[in-house]
Formats: C-alpha cells, sequence, structure tokens
C-alpha cells in the first residue's frame, strides 16, 4: 500500500512518554510553539486538528479512497 506523501508527523503520546525525556518534552513544546507564532504570522490559525488512522485497520483502503477523490492523497 502507498502511504501517499510525508506532509505530517505523527507520534503516539504513548511512545513519545516511552521513549523520550523530560529534555525531550522541552524540545518539542519549543518547537510547537515556534510553529504556532510562525503560523499566526502568516494569518493562519495556530494549530489544526487532525484525523489519524493506522493502515493496518481495515477501513483504511477506504478512508484513502475518500481522500483521493477530494485531492486530498498522492
Amino acid at each position: 500500500m502507498s502511504k501517499g506523501n510525508n506532509d505530517f508527523t505523527l507520534i503516539k503520546h504513548p511512545d513519545f512518554r516511552k521513549y523520550c525525556d523530560d529534555t525531550d518534552l522541552e524540545n518539542l513544546e519549543l518547537m510547537m510553539h515556534k510553529i504556532q507564532i510562525g503560523r499566526m504570522s502568516d494569518g493562519k490559525n495556530p494549530s489544526n486538528g487532525y484525523i489519524a488512522i493506522n493502515y493496518d485497520e481495515p477501513y483504511a483502503e477506504e478512508v484513502i479512497e475518500i481522500m483521493k477523490r477530494h485531492g486530498h492523497w498522492g
């Protein structure tokens, strides 16, 4: 299955808590803050909400087809 383009980075909170430390969290918070400031200076919403699904879900192909029909895949 094609994974489409890589416009997003998704990190599961349990993985982040398990594999990262407080310094990593501070760095992530700083990066997120910088991105929010940059988006605001571009006149955009500082943070967007997204829907994420795993490729191994039985309905993933159906969701991909819907995204393709709306020009949001590949």
